[in-house]
This record gives C-alpha cells, sequence and structure tokens, in this order.
C-alpha cells in the first residue's frame, strides 16, 4: 500500500505540473490567437491541395522554393530529406496517379487538440501537431496507413506565411492493424461461478472500506501473515506488519479507493481459492483530485472457513 501512496502521490504532482504547462501554453495561444488561426488555415489549404483537389500550382503558392521535407521514420531508420523539386516532384506524381486510377485517395487530419504554434518572432513561427494519414483503394474500404507529429517552420515573405522547413516524425507506421479488426478481442466476460463472484465482490467492498475508514484491526484480520504485495513500478513488499502501518500513516484520511464499476472478474482456483481483477482509481482527498484507472490482481485463500488475501498485484 505504501507504494501505492507514493505512485499516486507523484502521479499526482505530474499531472499538477502538466496542468499547469497546459494552462501556459492555452494562454500563449490566446496571445497569439491570430497567429494560430492564419497558420491553421494555412494547414488546411495546404492539405486540400495535397490530396482534395490534386492541385500542385497551389502548393507551389505555399511553399519557399528553398524549401525541405525531412521525414523520420523512426529508431531504425535514417531520417531523409527532399528539396523543394524532389518534393513538388513526388506531389505531381501521386496527384496524376489517383487522377487516372492507379494511386489511392489519401486523407490527412490533426489529431483534436495537438495543434499548437510558437512565434519566434514577427516573421516566424513554428507550428507542431499529430497528424493521421488514410488510404483508399476504388471499392475498397479505407485504412490508416501513418501516424505522425510534425513540425513546420513558418515565415512571412511579402506579407504572406510560407512554409519553409517542416519534419514528420513517424509515431506510428502501422496503425491499420493498431486498430484491425482482427486483433483479438476477448469476449464478454461471465462468472464461472455466481455464488463465488458474489462472495469476492462483496469481500473486495469490505476490504476497501477497511482502507477508506482506516479500519486497521479488521484489514490486518484479511491479510495473510505471508502477504506479497506486487508493484510494477515500486516492486515488491513483504510484510503485513509493515503494510498495516504505513497504510495507516499514508492512507488514512488522505486517499479513497474508487471501484470501477463493472471491471471485477473472479475466477476459481481449485483447492485453493479464488483469484479477483478489476479496475479502480484513487482520490486524494485533500487535492480532490483522481488518478486515472488502474488495474489490479488480489489472489484470495479460503482456509478454515476463512478467505484472506496472500497475494496482490497493481499495475500502473
Amino acid at each position: 500500500m505504501i507504494i501505492k501512496i507514493l505512485v499516486f502521490a507523484f502521479c499526482c504532482c505530474i499531472i499538477f505540473m502538466t496542468s499547469a504547462n497546459a494552462q501556459n501554453l492555452k494562454n500563449s495561444v490566446g496571445k497569439n490567437q491570430e497567429l494560430y488561426d492564419q497558420l491553421a488555415w494555412k494547414d488546411s489549404v495546404l492539405f486540400d491541395a495535397f490530396f482534395k483537389t490534386c492541385d500542385p500550382k497551389k502548393i507551389e503558392t505555399i511553399l519557399t522554393k528553398d524549401f525541405v521535407f525531412y521525414h523520420d521514420a523512426g529508431y531504425k531508420s535514417e531520417t531523409t530529406a527532399q528539396n523543394y523539386a524532389d518534393f513538388m516532384k513526388n506531389i505531381k506524381a501521386s496527384c496524376e496517379k489517383k487522377l487516372n486510377g492507379t494511386g489511392p485517395s489519401m486523407r490527412r487530419e490533426i489529431v483534436k487538440g495537438t495543434l499548437q504554434v510558437f512565434s519566434v518572432h514577427n516573421a516566424e513561427a513554428i507550428q507542431t501537431g499529430v497528424q493521421r494519414f488514410y488510404a483508399s483503394h476504388k471499392g475498397q474500404k479505407e485504412i490508416a496507413v501513418e501516424e505522425s507529429k510534425f513540425s513546420r517552420t513558418w515565415q512571412k515573405v511579402n506579407g504572406s506565411w510560407k512554409l519553409v522547413r517542416e519534419l514528420d516524425f513517424m509515431v506510428n507506421n502501422r496503425p491499420a492493424q493498431a486498430h484491425s479488426e482482427e486483433r483479438y478481442q476477448p469476449k464478454k466476460y461471465v462468472p464461472e461461478s455466481p455464488d463465488l463472484y458474489r462472495i469476492i465482490a462483496g469481500l473486495d467492498s469490505t476490504f476497501f472500506n477497511t482502507y477508506n475508514t482506516c479500519d486497521m484491526e479488521k484489514m490486518g484480520s484479511l491479510f495473510a501473515d505471508e502477504l506479497e504485495f506486487y508493484h510494477d513500478r515500486g516492486g515488491l513488499s513483504t510484510s503485513k506488519k509493515e503494510t498495516i502501518e504505513r497504510t495507516k500513516e499514508n492512507i488514512c484520511g488522505k486517499v479513497n479507493r474508487i471501484l470501477t464499476p463493472g471491471s471485477i472478474e473472479v475466477y476459481p482456483i481449485q483447492g485453493f481459492g479464488a483469484v479477483e481483477m478489476g479496475y479502480h482509481s484513487f482520490r486524494n482527498i485533500a487535492e480532490k483530485s483522481e488518478s486515472e484507472p488502474s488495474k489490479f490482481i488480489i489472489i484470495w485463500r479460503l482456509k478454515d472457513g476463512n478467505w484472506q488475501i496472500t497475494r496482490v498485484i497493481s499495475l500502473h
């Protein structure tokens, strides 16, 4: 339990700092709203010309003559670079294939909420975001073919924003497979023994009520003497006494556990007891903040008519 509260406290700190950074960014965008809107519009015009209208001449009006496109395909591949001439040659070839039916139709979208703009000075700005590309051949279903993060340098030339450089860093070159219908999906959980499910679900409620109400005596009766607590980031704890003492010191009145509704699954362990798994989150009472749901596994032993926890696995 002490491992869990330390990890939770660390996560709360990270969430706080991330929220502060997000607020700073929001304020920055607010001060540069006009610039943000101008470059978002330029982005839209550029990709309409790429994929919707296949208009190389329009693209040429947005790029500078010294434009360079860098593409980073990940750790195992070298970054490649295309100058203006090569880039436009590839764009024109893609358009020709699309128009004569030998190439795919492409679509690109920006992941909502990822577009950012940073002003370097009055005539230069950086634009970043996450984008996804989709391809479809005639008569076939559209599939996702790339997810990448882009970083662009824009410069104001004769009063108009022009794209000077772009770097695309590949995040995922097989997004279609990641969301494929062929990916294994477990069947809906149905308790093998409804009676055992009710018993373990009731014990879960009883145990975490002791956690939330600081009933250390009752908690101790539900822990086996040979308790083992595993945490994927914090490691292993094997002291029942220490677990109870530190729970009292660090959890009582400070943190509440919240079970994710409908997440509990229970499976019998022949001749021993049962394994329970599910999702739960933790609420910091003082800060009124709640962690993201995380997975837990509890091994319950039935001995002499009494159920006790022998193992806990907590996954961040």
